[in-house]
């Protein structure tokens, strides 16, 4: 029997199909609205021949994909475009906010990413200005990840933004942010009761924005994921400052919680633990900072509180060998993949987050 699954977020809008035709089972894949690409490939067996499809579905459905009807996913349509400037378009005097408005399918889009708008350090506020002035045009947005620049554009403490409250003011039924780059950002501090997902990539998480989170109402909320980084890029240095967001009261409806890229990530783990959401959570992100032994022993030593968890996600992290073998003993899905080694220095042994400069 044919199987169907559909992959959608800010950049991708894919499906992904697998069918066993005796031995032979066959893939078509490719972008939402097209006949895609098919390959075939044969097997000694039909006993094979399934056991293979079965591990491909187990590999899509891992990255993300959801599985759906056929006529369902034929009848989908591309929902999110990304928008930047090339270099050459840059050269050029092209302007980024003439580029979105140019697209005639602007309007069918439920998700836009923007991508680089300047090449030599410049904020956002003149792009920001300008899509408040066509505001009627963007207020369908259900989705919006602000500032989607590669390193080879700009290192992202380089990435100079502004206060994007008055944009997202004006964006009444958007569901999901993410924003990368947090130079003079800044969010407001209002109710967003639409807002459902929150995800912010810093080198450097400024106080003042955690403050605008704190300060702010989010009683949708179901995913939030925070990225502290380091002090050379803009962060405090007080780890502390994240305790208040472990609140169930703050975040009735949250399920997933990251604070991530910390130096202090075993510091964090000690808020899970000693927190009033951990119950209602589902997933535990720990990921991209400077996880070692001491925090993972914290999750051993508390199986009882976090036996619920359907996943941690320790991704990068400074685990040892055999405390890496411990972990595999736990309850839920765990990540522990890109285990790094410290650095020795000046005589002295240095750790770093996965985001810094």
């Amino acid at each position: 029997m044919k199987r169907v699954f559909v992959f959608q977020d800010f950049k991708s809008q894919k499906f992904w199909s697998v069918d066993v035709q005796g031995t032979d089972v066959v893939v078509n894949y490719g972008k939402l609205g097209t006949e895609g690409q098919t390959q075939v490939k044969n097997y000694p067996t039909v006993e094979e021949a399934e056991k293979a499809a079965n591990k491909l579905i187990a590999e899509k459905t891992k990255k993300g994909y959801v599985e759906t009807a056929e006529e369902t996913a034929r009848e989908m349509k591309v929902e999110a475009k990304k928008y930047t400037l090339s270099y050459d378009e840059y050269e050029n005097d092209v302007k980024l906010l003439d580029k979105i408005l140019k697209d005639k399918h602007l309007s069918e889009y439920k998700q836009i990413t923007v991508g680089c708008w300047d090449y030599e350090g410049e904020d956002c506020s003149a792009l920001l200005e300008g899509m408040l002035e066509h505001k009627d045009k963007f207020a369908h947005l259900e989705g919006l990840f602000w500032g989607d620049i590669d390193w080879e554009e700009q290192e992202i403490s380089w990435i100079e933004q502004t206060d994007l409250s008055p944009l997202l003011n004006a964006l009444p039924k958007l569901k999901d942010l993410k924003i990368k780059g947090t130079n003079n950002l800044r969010l407001g501090q209002t109710s967003r009761p639409e807002l459902r997902s929150l995800e912010i990539i810093s080198g450097g998480l400024p106080t003042e924005v955690v403050e605008d989170i704190l300060k702010s109402d989010f009683p949708n909320l179901e995913k939030l994921v925070l990225y502290a980084g380091v002090e050379d890029y803009g962060f405090e240095g007080d780890i502390e400052i994240f305790r208040p967001l472990f609140s169930k009261a703050r975040f009735p409806k949250l399920t997933y919680l990251g604070i991530v890229n910390a130096e202090e990530q075993d510091e964090v783990v000690k808020m899970f633990l000693e927190s009033d959401i951990l119950p209602q959570l589902e997933t535990m992100d720990i990921s991209a900072g400077v996880l070692k032994d001491e925090g993972a022993r914290l999750l051993l030593d508390n199986v009882d509180k976090i036996a619920h968890l359907k996943f941690i996600n320790m991704r990068y992290n400074y685990l040892s060998r055999e405390m890496k073998k411990k972990l595999q003993e736990l309850p839920m899905k765990i990540d522990i993949a890109e285990t790094e080694e410290a650095e020795e220095y000046s005589g002295g042994i240095w750790y770093s987050p996965m985001i810094t400069e």
